[in-house]
């Protein structure tokens, strides 16, 4: 499991990452908070940050439950896609959003293959209890 936990602190500094960004894009294109529109650059920023938490809140206990009821290595493995597919989709989304697809898909395909493996190992968790 220290490899599960590994990775779900890199999405945590993944996240504060974006969260840097932005900052930085606020003074960049001048829009003071509380402001969350405004310059369509910052936006881009400011909804590839908001979207990552979206993320994390079905990634890391979809990860941890994986990783414990089928298997670490596969958690961390699955894991760790899930944080390049996040940086494929904040370069493209901030690039061009219509881009934004594949790194969508890709976090998509790891959060449902973490849930439903996390399911299927407390399923069978308790059938065997």
């Amino acid at each position: 499991m220290n490899w599960v936990a590994g990775v779900v602190l890199l999405s945590l500094v993944e996240y504060i990452v974006f969260g840097a960004l932005v900052g930085r894009a606020r003074g960049t294109y001048a829009v003071a908070a509380p402001a969350v529109t405004g310059h369509p650059l910052f936006e881009r920023y400011f909804r590839v940050h908001q979207n990552s938490l979206e993320q994390l809140i079905i990634f890391i206990p979809a990860v941890w439950l994986f990783g414990l009821y089928v298997s670490a290595t596969g958690a961390a493995a699955v894991g760790a896609l899930f944080l390049v597919a996040r940086v494929i989709y904040g370069v493209a989304y901030i690039g061009s959003p219509e881009q934004r697809g594949p790194g969508a898909v890709l976090t998509a395909m790891t959060e449902v293959l973490l849930v439903l493996g996390a399911f299927y190992g407390v399923v069978r968790s308790i059938a065997v209890s």
